[in-house]
């Protein structure tokens, strides 16, 4: 192993893209009660500060003394403290203020989703002299009983110290008045610390806590479900309210729009299909109608901004995350791809060639990947004056890895490069802006004939008979719902992600029974087909994601970070400046190194990859978020409540021994070696063994695998896949997946770049099926797509050096698509005939493989022209 290593109202995750910082409770006498806290206390990242103290009797059993004092924005706001370090799955302790009073609450969140009331049998009874409201911040001070329940839920009374987590909102509650209410996201700030419990005990315990009273605003853990609304801008999927049936029917309708959805859409729209493009959220950009620019900047939404991509889920307004998922997830147009922190790595050939079934290997999809590069290529060099800024974080890392035996390579010049390598971070950025679908693939189909985008609208179910989908049932965000059909022989195309399709799938009787019973007897109001038609699939196992680990390190070299507290709202004159010249530092993200290296030296002798992303948001602090990636073979299991919320089942992460000893031996190398006499940076924790580290771990929000692709029918016995090689679901004629659920495999580094990837192959085998009604049918083998030459040219079509990129390039102006023209309702069939030559001569000259199709067309159409004539004549 050593000579190998010498070598990411709403979602709520504690733990989620936080920076962990070396953070210690030290010693602290509340002025108020006398009571010696061992406390921590926290102002750089919490305006207006935030502390949590507690105190232990000299023989902990199951009770403790808190003191949680929250800071109040104009009188709102909550916090909450995580007796566990992480979110999932340990006991939460929150506070708010209605009116004079204050309200508690327990809570165990069993997903990244508002957490419901802890069931267990603890009660906070307050101290009234460490108990008040003032101008600024709330303070309460209470007996815990029964709140020391043991591991994982909380610490051990037998510890000497633990990890536990905070939470800060500036928003209340959903229903302040009601101590069950759904909690507004924590967009203040939240983290981890460690608490010196050994510390925290003392003799004075009895008498301090004899001064607790029970209070009426005190919740125990009642076992009342709190999950609901939190005042996200999406839908309900309840289908109470009688559903419409809508006039306009389509070729094909794609449900999510994100970066899979987008792809999969643009190019159907391309091949002459008629597209329904369905999207949860709102509109991201200002040309695809998003009204909330920036401050400084009306051409850009904070989306659009590379530096804000690291602080999304710091500004105020976060109602572009879902509720109703299992993690993180965007709902909004771009999806993921309009949130996240822009990473975009090339996967390597063995991305592919090591998991994906038969027709799927590297040379298999190789030229869906070059037509997604050519569109969408990512950089390691955004800023237009050829300069890289802030490069302290880089200097000290790539100092350390150099003298260690890495190489630095472009890893989008050298995808391969995946041992012992480190880059300049590759970021989905194209002309100063956030790049992604939104920009790079909607803008060319935006305005066509033959596209349709909806926002605002939730699919909550497909509409089938047996195998055959005929549309899909929607819930607008006015809380009305409708059905919308596909024409004969239509597609119905699933890309809700791999949080979200699951749940789709298990609305409309697809997957195992215990998930579609749990919908059955659940209250989203989602009513499902009969049970004789419900088709048994493992919808939701094989779920993957990377397991992360956030360590931090002190440098030898003192810098100063730069403010980040200023992204996306107050940027400097001069950075503004900069940015207007596309460069600068607001045209980056913010990492500042990627690196990857791979072992073998495992108990199964497979070969796992890691990767590291590195920032330096803090002064003289390097952040390393470490990864363990491609060649892992833990799995776990995605279930949905019976809120219609999906949830983590069972873990996916490091639940196999290679797994966790790789990921050991990794972080302890990087321990080791950062703690050399030589080195240019010191792990924050001091020597340390990494074996305890592993229980600190958190989501790499880099989910694949709950739709499984692969040869293997999921209803025969061991099968284990969803959907076929064409990416249709098993069981049915017309019903496609190509987002990330469908990945039997996790790649190396982040995942939006191989998602595309998927997206594009995908499109072009549905592009290729002709509908059958048997669950059987023909694919037209070609070697490329109907669109296989379209990526000529086109990021010269979409970009602009230093403004927004439009977005409504018309249908008509690019020659990349097949116009598409929609007859009117007297339209005669010669005029159809007419239109339809005019459109194959306009786009046969950019298109290989579309004359011979769109002239067959023209001759069917003229046949049936005589036909009928003739008929009509007799």
């Amino acid at each position: 192993m050593l000579g190998t290593f010498m070598k990411g109202a709403i979602v709520l995750g504690l733990a989620l893209r936080a920076v962990a910082e070396s953070t210690i409770t030290t010693v602290y006498t509340d002025a108020n009660t006398g009571i010696d806290f061992q406390r921590f206390y926290e102002n750089t990242q919490i305006s207006g500060g935030y502390s949590f103290g507690i105190a232990l009797p000299e023989d902990p059993t199951t009770d403790f003394i808190g003191q949680l004092v929250v800071p109040l924005n104009s009188s709102t706001g909550w916090g909450g403290v995580s007796f566990g370090g992480a979110m999932l799955n340990t006991l939460l302790f929150v506070a708010w203020t209605d009116g004079d009073d204050i309200v508690t609450s327990f809570r165990e969140a069993t997903a990244y989703s508002t957490p419901a009331v802890y069931s267990g049998n603890v009660t906070a009874s307050p101290i009234t002299n460490g108990t008040f409201i003032n101008s600024t911040h709330l303070s309460y001070t209470f007996v815990c009983s029964g709140c020391i329940v043991g591991p994982t839920t909380t610490f051990s009374a037998s510890y000497s110290s633990y990890i536990f987590g905070y939470a800060v909102a500036g928003t209340n509650p959903t229903d302040p008045t009601d101590a069950t209410s759904a909690l507004s996201y924590h967009d203040q700030g939240y983290g981890e610390y460690t608490v010196e419990l050994s510390n925290a005990t003392s003799a004075s315990y009895a008498a301090w806590a004899s001064w607790a009273t029970v209070s009426n605003t005190t919740t125990t853990g009642s076992g009342t479900n709190s999950t609901g609304s939190a005042g996200s801008s999406t839908s309900s999927n309840s289908t109470t309210v009688p559903a419409t049936v809508t006039n306009s029917t389509y070729d094909v309708i794609v449900v999510g729009g994100g970066p899979s959805g987008i792809i999969a859409a643009e190019r159907l729209a391309e091949s002459g299909a008629t597209v329904l493009l369905i999207e949860r959220g709102s509109a991201s950009t200002v040309q695809t109608g998003a009204t909330d620019t920036l401050s400084w900047n009306d051409s850009l939404t904070k989306y659009d901004l590379p530096a804000a991509g690291s602080r999304l889920t710091k500004v105020s307004d976060v109602s572009e995350f879902c509720t109703d998922t299992a993690s993180t997830a965007g709902c909004l147009l771009g999806g993921s791809s309009s949130v996240n922190a822009l990473n975009f790595i090339h996967p390597q050939e063995r991305d592919f060639d090591d998991g994906w079934p038969t027709g799927w290997k590297w040379n298999d999809v190789s030229d869906a990947a070059d037509r997604l590069y050519e569109r969408n290529p990512g950089t390691t060099l955004p800023s237009a004056d050829g300069k890289h800024y802030d490069q302290a974080g880089f200097n000290v890392m790539s100092s350390f890895l150099t003298s260690n035996g890495w190489t630095q390579v472009d890893s989008i010049k050298e995808p391969n490069a995946k041992t012992k390598a480190f880059s300049q971070p590759a970021w989905s950025i194209l002309n100063s802006k956030r790049a992604g679908p939104v920009r790079t693939y909607l803008p060319l189909v935006f305005d066509a004939d033959n596209f349709t985008l909806k926002l605002n609208a939730k699919a909550t179910q497909v509409i089938r008979t047996g195998g055959t989908i005929t549309g899909v049932l929607v819930a607008n965000d006015d809380r009305t719902s409708e059905i919308i059909n596909i024409k004969t022989g239509g597609k119905v195309v699933l890309a809700a992600g791999a949080l979200s399709t699951p749940r789709i799938l298990w609305n409309s009787g697809i997957g195992m029974s215990d998930a579609i019973q749990t919908v059955q007897s659940g209250t989203s109001g989602v009513s499902l087909p009969n049970e004789t038609d419900w088709i048994s699939l493992p919808v939701g196992y094989n779920l993957k994601d990377h397991p992360q680990y956030v360590l931090t390190f002190n440098t030898k070299s003192n810098y100063t970070a730069y403010d980040w507290e200023t992204i996306p709202d107050d940027p400097s004159t001069t950075d503004q400046n900069l940015y207007s010249t596309g460069s600068g530092i607001l045209v980056q993200a913010a990492q500042r190194v990627h690196l990857w290296t791979s072992t073998n030296d495992t108990t199964d002798g497979a070969t796992r990859f890691f990767q590291g992303t590195v920032s330096a948001l803090s002064d003289g602090v390097i952040t390393v978020k470490a990864f363990l990636t491609h060649g892992a073979t833990s799995s776990g299991v995605l279930g949905i409540t019976s809120t219609g919320s999906t949830e983590v089942v069972n873990s996916p992460w490091l639940n196999t021994d290679a797994d966790r000893a790789a990921m050991t031996n990794f972080l302890q190398w990087l321990l080791d070696t950062s703690n050399s006499a030589n080195s240019t940076m010191t792990y924050t924790g001091g020597n340390v063994n990494a074996t305890p580290l592993l229980d600190t771990r958190i989501t790499g929000d880099h989910w694949v695998g709950s739709a499984k692709m692969g040869e293997d029918d999921g209803r025969e016995a061991n099968g284990t896949s969803v959907v076929d090689l064409n990416t249709k679901v098993y069981g049915t004629d017309n019903l496609f997946v190509v987002d990330a659920s469908i990945h039997p495999d996790l790649p190396t580094g982040n995942t939006q770049a191989i998602i595309m990837i998927v997206a594009e192959a995908a499109a072009a085998k549905i592009a290729a099926y002709t509908v059958t009604n048997t669950t059987t049918a023909t694919t037209v083998v070609s070697s490329s797509p109907p669109y296989s030459n379209s990526t000529t040219s086109i990021i010269s079509k979409v970009a602009a050096p230093t403004s927004a990129v439009s977005g409504t390039v018309s249908a008509s102006a690019s020659t990349t698509l097949f116009t598409v023209t929609k007859a009117s309702a007297t339209a005669t069939a010669a005029t159809a005939v007419s239109t339809s030559t005019a459109s194959s001569s306009s786009s046969s000259s950019s298109s290989s493989g579309s004359d011979t199709s769109s002239t067959e067309l023209i001759d069917l159409l003229i046949e049936l022209l005589t036909k009928l004539l003739a008929n009509k004549s007799t």
